[in-house]
């Protein structure tokens, strides 16, 4: 046998053979990775070099001159115009080719060294920021596999659904006679950068989530009205969503796929042809924004792009799935905007205006001239299809005369999850990228419910908010699902025309048959079930006839089961022979307003609930009195710790102590690590604050320091509510901070009283949290926190 000490130095050598040959191995992957991302930089130090030099070159400066010296000679613009014109087109140029460069990194998904150091925090791989985000190359190698094989598919797919689209849309600016002459992907695919599935859906379901970048070298050559252009160098970014529903029990197993973006993605291209000559703003922006819709048209929410992979699947679920809800906002006002048009001793002011955006759907409010507090009082409602990962986008600009001249006040962004999960929110949200300006906000969650009586709760409530704003509110969803038409005359090419009031929507066109399959659902918004209708319309194409047309009274609909119709087959009149139908189904959803918070299961409460019934009085027991005794005595106890309580139950249940564990009152916060690398702190309120030695009121605000940083950049402040122990703020606030940052940040929350005029001013530290930015609790989001005495007492 071994002796003890030959048995230690043995173990010693291999522990010591062990780590030796473990930093080895880290040494090589270290190499690998560096020789890896330098091969990446070169290349594309190289492509930069290349594109640089074959398109800002002297030519581009000649083709500009002799287009603009034409101009000159036919016309009595000055010949400085000329010059600044040129200018202008050569800058531009080069700006469209340094955004190539960026997103080509991008694309790349050059790793570690290049993104995480170099990069700016929103063009880094998501799988970079978000730990859940996982790297797909295998993915990758198999799209670049397939790519040559896809392009039978991308041709089919322009001829037979984005040509007829973009032909309409071009008729509205007097672009006729669109068509497709030529279509080449080109040889690089798209690439995916990241990938998150989600383990928490229905069992029935796989939902993926996918951050995707093509920047390749497509060629589009187009003819409208018999001139020729096109488009090349496509360039795509955005997140897209995968749905795997439903999950069958024979090969494949996923019966059906539906591929959409939450929100548009970023589009640019490069103009070839004629279009390339006349590129100047105007008619390029008519283009791109084109292009833009009709992507959005397809493939961003609520509109979906479906591949059914199963005969016996439900194909209305598929295609036409039942909205989540509805979103009722409420843009109210705004405060010290940024001044954009310049004034007589620094007193100019702007012209606001607001867009707002959820997916493909927008809106905008009226512009309220000469004023940085604007009040539009502005109502609009989103259909939702999708809770969680989208976001509400509002942006406000400065209206100018001049067309593209609108000046950027800055954007807001609210997270549908967070309007879902609290029902209605009402709260003072602040502006990113700009300097100062904030929006007052009001959001509302509808449910959809299949009861008839819920109709006149809802039309009360439009009655009530019409007082308010002069846009038109709706109280039920209707979706139309048109499966087939039968009999028509001749040999049409059909397609199907739907409208709701002044809302109207289109099927594809079929080709010359008789018999049309449609198989398409949309969704409408309706004012009055009771009062409106659903007109339907089948047209040819070729002749613009219309074929057959009928009209559906909605109210027929509210005395129907669960108020739904199910593949009805209805006549059309004005169809010769009289033969002629259409098949339909019609499903009716009552809006119902759901004021709730997070209860723990994901559902609302409803705002309609009965209120519980009356407990008989009694006298007072042995047994209840020691009850209460012990109740008090540990209620204490129970206020040491933040509140592990939904937010419903504190708001309408008051505390048992609302002077806290120090005596100076709580303080109720909602603080989250967003998916934009924002740090959203919420202020609802304050209770139990303690009254001045003299007996006055105190006048108290919160302040925020995101710590070490205590300066003007990192102060954020709600307003002084006057004489007032309890206030309620309800403003939102935020921070851009990275997730590395994030664990060595505290976030300081000071109740300051500011009380007094002007010299006279006394502010005093009422009480103060600190939060440990890296322990947030993502399952936590609004709670209850005890003032405690300021660390360090600073006069404001």
């Amino acid at each position: 046998m071994d002796c003890p000490t030959n048995v230690l130095l043995r173990e010693n050598t291999m522990k010591k053979f062990s780590a030796s040959k473990t930093l080895e191995l880290l040494c090589n992957r270290l190499n690998d990775g560096l020789r890896y991302v330098s091969q990446k930089i070169s290349q594309v130090l190289a492509w930069t070099d290349q594109k640089m030099n074959s398109h800002f070159d002297i030519y581009l400066f000649l083709k500009y001159s002799l287009m603009y010296c034409v101009i000159w000679c036919v016309s009595e613009i000055g010949l400085s115009w000329v010059m600044l014109s040129i200018i202008y087109l050569v800058l531009m140029k080069e700006k469209k080719d340094k955004l190539t460069v960026r997103l080509l990194l991008a694309y790349m998904n050059i790793p570690t060294i290049k993104s995480i150091y170099i990069a700016a925090p929103k063009e880094r791989p998501s799988w970079v920021t978000f730990p859940d985000m996982e790297r797909v190359e295998w993915l990758n190698k198999i799209i670049r596999q397939l790519w040559p094989y896809a392009g039978h598919y991308v041709k089919d797919l322009c001829k037979y659904s984005i040509e007829p689209s973009l032909r309409t849309a071009l008729e509205e600016y007097k672009l006729s006679g669109f068509q497709f002459e030529k279509i080449i992907l080109g040889d690089t695919p798209p690439r995916f950068s990241g990938v998150k599935v989600y383990d928490d859906t229905s069992r029935h379901e796989i939902i993926m989530d996918m951050d995707v970048a093509y920047a390749g070298d497509c060629k589009f050559e187009v003819s409208v009205s018999k001139f020729k252009m096109g488009i090349k160098d496509l360039r795509i970014c955005g997140k897209m969503r995968v749905v795997m529903k439903p999950l069958v029990k024979q090969i494949p197993l996923v019966g059906g796929l539906q591929v959409f973006f939450l929100n548009n993605p970023d589009v640019d291209f490069n103009l070839i042809g004629l279009a390339d000559v006349f590129d100047m703003p105007g008619l390029s922006d008519i283009l791109r924004s084109i292009v833009t819709d009709q992507i959005g048209y397809m493939m961003v929410l609520p509109n979906r792009y479906p591949i059914q992979l199963v005969e016996d699947i439900d194909v209305v679920e598929l295609k036409c799935p039942l909205p989540a809800g509805v979103i009722r906002i409420h843009v109210i006002e705004a405060h010290n905007l940024m001044k954009k048009d310049v004034g007589i001793m620094g007193m100019g002011k702007s012209d606001p205006y607001c867009i707002l955006h959820l997916g493909a759907q927008k809106f905008q409010t009226k512009t309220i001239n000469n004023t940085i507090n604007p009040k539009w009082d502005f109502c609009c409602e989103f259909l939702t299809d999708v809770i969680r990962s989208q976001e509400i986008d509002i942006e406000v600009f400065d209206f100018d005369d001049t067309p593209g001249k609108n000046d950027f006040l800055g954007r807001a962004n609210l997270d549908v999850q967070e309007i879902w999960k609290s029902g209605e929110i009402d709260m003072w949200v602040p502006l990113s990228d700009a300097k100062s300006g904030r929006l007052h906000i009001r959001a509302t969650w509808l449910e959809l419910s299949d009861s008839a009586p819920a109709l006149d709760l809802q039309l009360e409530e439009i009655r009530a908010l019409q007082n308010t704003t002069k846009n038109p509110l709706h109280s039920a969803v209707l979706m139309v699902w048109v499966d087939s038409a039968k009999k028509l005359n001749h040999t049409p090419d059909p397609f199907v025309r739907l409208h709701v009031g002044n809302t109207k929507h289109e099927t594809t066109v079929r080709q010359r048959t008789n018999d049309p399959v449609f198989e398409e659902g949309f969704s409408f918004l309706v004012r009055n079930p009771k009062t409106q209708e659903l007109q339907v319309e089948v047209v040819d194409q070729k002749t613009n006839t219309v074929q057959g047309k009928l009209e559906l009274d909605l109210n027929m609909l509210l005395k129907e089961k669960n108020l739904e119709i199910v593949s009805e087959d209805y006549s059309l009149s004005g169809a010769s022979g009289g033969l002629a139908a259409i098949k339909l189904s019609l499903t009716l959803r009552i809006l119902k307003t759901a004021l709730k918070t997070d209860d723990g299961d994901g559902g609302p409460k409803e705002k309609d609930v009965p209120p519980p019934a009356k407990v008989e009085e009694r006298k007072p027991s042995v047994e209840t009195t020691l009850e209460e005794v012990m109740s008090s005595a540990a209620s204490p106890l129970m206020h040491m710790l933040p509140s592990a309580t939904d937010n419903s139950s504190l708001r309408h249940r008051p505390s048992v102590s609302n002077s806290g564990m120090h005596g100076l009152g709580r303080i109720e916060l909602s603080v989250k690590y967003g998916p934009r690398n924002n740090l959203v702190v919420v202020v609802h309120q304050v209770q139990g604050l303690q009254k001045e030695e003299d007996g006055e009121l105190p006048d108290p605000y919160v302040k925020l320091y995101l710590l070490p940083d205590r300066s003007k950049d990192s102060k954020r402040k709600t307003d002084v509510i006057k004489d007032e122990c309890n206030p309620k703020f309800d403003e939102r606030f935020e921070y851009a901070v990275s997730p590395n940052e994030l664990t060595h940040r505290r976030l300081e929350v000071s109740v300051i009283n500011k009380k007094g005029l002007l010299f006279l001013q006394r502010s005093s530290t009422m009480g103060q949290i600190h939060m440990d930015c890296g322990l947030l609790d993502a399952e936590k989001v609004t709670q209850w926190y005890d003032l405690a005495p300021a660390m360090d007492e600073e006069e404001e």
